[in-house]
């Protein structure tokens, strides 16, 4: 550490207004994708279009009188964890912030140290919106610190360069800079040297700046970060600061190349830390009090071997910890693997089954098969392991009838909660190698190709929010399955909070029906008692 000042703010997650959001659905259109996802993730109180949890957090109000607002942001951002952590590491002095909207006070205070740099992350951002209200705030707090803005965000924003676009886009942000590079975290650190010594910016690697007028980038110089020398040093933060749920990477990167995903191809070689170095971080985490833990790796049971270890790590440690991970059932080949997961204290999965159909699967070469997905949903569910589902609707070679198989895989395997929607078309992803054989036209969630277009894929949806009756809805805007590890560290049982997504479910779908006003009236008298009677400890922020 130092005593030159703050010379870093990182600032984790910004979730933008509903009602921007709401309205940029609404103007989409009626049979849209982005119209169809908003329907069914959020629900009206008081005549207001909210997400869920808000909706959660008014109506618990109602009844206890207090301000609370329940946010998964409660579960502090890993990315602002890891980033100040690094940065202390490197002999730097670095505050993190987890959720923009819910401490504004606290990063006012520390914007009131004029801190030399802050750092805005993008990991959840698909467009420059979110950035904007931090940019802006900070500039009013802090006008003399430098604005660096970092993420998947401007490394998809410039997979093509810095084209005039991208030019524009960087203006409309308003930062000082931009890194370009997957980690990105070597390169933060020179940028808070540079800018503390009042040095030149051209000699920071990844650096996009405006030195002239002009956006120009520095030289491109990959890192390759060690995970175990960069592992999280939890002795800096407060068990106030991280609460009873935390985030935890074990691993970068994927070893999968599923043909609608880009991201191994950005993030490089699959990477993983040592058993001893988890085995540490877990330690420090239940020193904190952490109950509850969330493995963000895209997928923790892959290495097998190495899977093993770990859960043979954490029964060994015996630290009291439930946990939460991606999981791919394929992977898990013997019931030694869920036995082990069982043991080693799996409360719940997250499972990209994408879809029911054999050919879709191969289409997206999920190297999965429909048989893998039975038995692993079946062996979890024996083991009292939570499931979700997610779906894809709409890739090539989707068709009414792979739709149908879809629905009866859910019906038939009953996974505790499942989601769909409609297939992100994402041009850098490597299906797109394929354009023109599988007729794909379009990007984003507007697009066509030889089997499907994105308005049927949305009505699809639509259909099987309505027949898959076997499974819960889970919402997706501020909520998604990071929600049950947040819950359960607020009190909230998975069957209790299974019985308010089931009547949330059949509230959305009487209201997009337009159905009886008296029956969508007594569901919500439903849902109001159900959370009412909940017993849920205080949320960290206020309204």
């Amino acid at each position: 550490m130092n005593d030159r000042g703050l010379d870093c703010v990182v600032v984790g997650y910004n979730e933008g207004d509903f009602d921007d959001y709401r309205v940029m659905c609404e103007r989409a259109g009626p049979g849209t994708p982005e119209y169809q996802i908003m329907r069914s993730e959020h629900l009206v109180v008081d005549g207001k279009a909210m997400p869920w949890l808000d909706a959660f957090s008014r109506l618990r109000n109602g009844g206890t009188g207090r301000a609370d607002r329940y946010h998964v942001g409660e579960v502090f951002n890993l990315a602002a964890l890891y980033l100040t952590s690094y940065l202390r590491r490197q002999g730097l002095r670095a505050e993190p912030i987890s959720l923009f909207s819910g401490e504004q006070d606290r990063l006012a205070a520390l914007l009131s140290e004029q801190p030399a740099v802050v750092a805005v992350t993008t990991t959840f951002y698909v467009n420059i919106l979110p950035v904007v209200p931090i940019v802006e705030y900070v500039r009013k707090l802090s006008p003399s610190s430098h604005i660096v803005v970092g993420g998947p965000l401007v490394d998809n924003l410039c997979q093509s360069g810095v084209t005039s676009t991208v030019q524009d886009l960087f203006y409309a942000m308003g930062a000082d800079s931009y890194i370009q590079e997957s980690q990105g975290e070597h390169s933060l650190a020179d940028l808070c040297r540079a800018v503390r010594a009042g040095g030149d910016l051209s000699n920071v690697d990844n650096l996009i700046h405006c030195p002239a007028g002009e956006w120009v980038r520095a030289r491109r110089r990959p890192e390759s970060n060690d995970l175990d020398q960069c592992s999280i040093d939890w002795s800096g933060f407060t068990p106030q600061l991280i609460g009873s749920t935390a985030q935890l990477r074990t691993a970068r990167s994927c070893a999968f190349k599923c043909s609608f995903c880009d991201y191994p191809t950005r993030a490089g070689a699959l990477a993983t830390a040592s058993v001893d170095t988890v085995r540490n971080e877990l330690r420090a985490l239940a020193d904190l009090g952490v109950k509850n833990v969330v493995f963000v790796d895209d997928t923790f049971n892959v290495p097998p071997k190495r899977f093993k270890q770990l859960c043979q790590m954490m029964i060994e440690e015996d630290l009291g910890l439930r946990w939460y991970s991606y999981f791919r059932c394929s992977n898990a080949r013997d019931e030694e693997s869920f036995d082990l997961a069982a043991a080693s204290g799996c409360a719940g999965v997250f499972l990209g089954i994408e879809s029911g159909d054999t050919e879709v699967l191969a289409n997206m070469h999920k190297l999965a098969q429909d048989s893998q997905y039975r038995t692993g949903i079946a062996r979890l569910k024996e083991r009292d392991i939570t499931t979700f589902a997610s779906i894809i609707v709409g890739f090539p070679g989707e068709t009414e009838k792979s739709v149908q198989n879809t629905i009866d895989f859910l019906n038939e395997t009953a996974p505790d909660l499942w989601r769909a929607q409609a297939w992100w078309a994402n041009p850098r992803s490597p299906v797109y190698q394929q354009q023109d054989l599988l007729g794909i036209e379009g990007e984003g969630y507007t697009w066509s190709h030889f089997s499907m277009s994105s308005a049927e894929a949305a009505a699809f949806t639509d259909e099987m929010f309505e027949r898959v009756t076997e499974s819960v809805w889970l919402p997706l805007y501020d909520f998604d399955f990071w929600s049950l590890p947040y819950l359960a560290g607020k009190g909230v049982g998975v069957s209790e909070l299974k019985s308010l997504l089931r009547t949330s479910q059949e509230l959305m779908g009487v209201r997009n029906r337009g159905g009886e006003p008296a029956r969508l009236a007594a569901l919500e008298r439903q849902l109001a008692e159900g959370v009412a009677g909940l017993h849920v400890e205080p949320a960290r922020f206020r309204y």
